[in-house]
């Protein structure tokens, strides 16, 4: 279950009833850094001892940061993924577009979205907070602070993967954000494929986790057939967190029975048996870069404005 901001506005219970559907399903929850409840109050939701991991946007102000992580720590949170893709918010048009009459504050990380003379600041006002100047040698304090292990969430290019294994990170979550931030930004399946063709020793060496736009039991398979570790699914839970913690069941039950459906159809027992083989990507194997970009001179010729 991916991390998504506010959580109450599809209703009440907000991260409340993730949790508790979460728990009842046997899926762990990523909480989002910018959730309506407090950390101890989602956690608590569930039985004692299920699983989180916390999404982090590094504040500019450091210190809120260690703070949280120390929070986390404190309340066992099992692994912290640190968004990578968001140094600033995408122009979201619908969000600006949305009506918005109150003052949405995130428990968590404190920040605010109200309405100001360019619309809805849903996104552009609550990312205010996050550090521009985030770099890979924070890593070593975000690992210290948190002792738990780190995942980057929002690598897209295999160089970064390359990166991560460089910089001893646990895990990365193949992610353009749901086409949140950069729109043409290629989709999550192609970076998986490529990682396939241009570095498959990263599956050795790092969890791979992968999420945008998932939407039914068989595209799960397929991820993990390509060697995904485990599929990330958030607007489809979001949505279905209208029905309350209920609706959230529903949607779990739907995907593993269609989950299931397609490994019996595919001959299989088990995602252990899930390989590569099962999935035909002829159609889209000439998407996939084969190698680093072929230098090209520059035109003598440059606009001037």
């Amino acid at each position: 279950m991916c991390p998504a901001a506010m959580a109450t506005l599809a209703h009440p219970d907000g991260e409340l009833g993730w949790s508790r559907a979460a728990a009842s399903e046997g899926i762990f929850e990523i909480i989002s850094s910018n959730a309506s409840y407090s950390l101890p109050s989602i956690i608590a939701a569930a039985p004692q001892g299920h699983p989180f991991f916390l999404q982090l946007y590094v504040n500019s102000n450091r210190s809120k940061t260690v703070e949280l992580l120390r929070r986390a720590r404190s309340l066992g949170i099992k692994a912290i993924f640190v968004t990578v893709d968001a140094p600033v918010p995408g122009k979201r048009e619908a969000d600006e577009r949305a009506a918005q009459d109150v003052v949405i504050k995130s428990e968590i990380s404190g920040s605010e979205s109200s309405k100001d003379n360019k619309g809805s600041g849903l996104g552009r006002l609550m990312g205010q907070y996050i550090d521009k100047s985030l770099n890979w040698e924070d890593l070593k304090w975000i690992r210290e602070e948190s002792s738990v292990p780190i995942v980057l969430k929002g690598v897209q290019t295999v160089e970064d993967v390359k990166l991560a294994v460089e910089h001893g990170v646990d895990g990365v979550m193949l992610s353009n954000h749901g086409g949140r931030s950069l729109d043409g930004a290629q989709a999550s399946i192609l970076i998986l494929l490529e990682v396939r063709k241009r570095f498959p020793e990263a599956f050795q060496h790092l969890e791979i986790f992968i999420d945008g736009g998932f939407e039914r039991g068989s595209d799960i398979l397929k991820a993990i057939a390509l060697g995904a570790t485990a599929v990330g699914i958030a607007r489809p839970f979001l949505y279905s967190l209208v029905y309350g913690q209920k609706g959230v069941e529903h949607l779990s039950q739907i995907l593993k029975d269609e989950l299931e459906t397609s490994l019996r159809l595919a001959g299989l027992t088990s995602l252990d048996q899930a390989t590569p083989d099962l999935v035909n990507t002829l159609d889209v194997d000439y998407l996939v870069p084969s190698g680093g970009a072929e230098s090209c001179p520059m035109s003598s010729m440059r606009a001037k404005l």
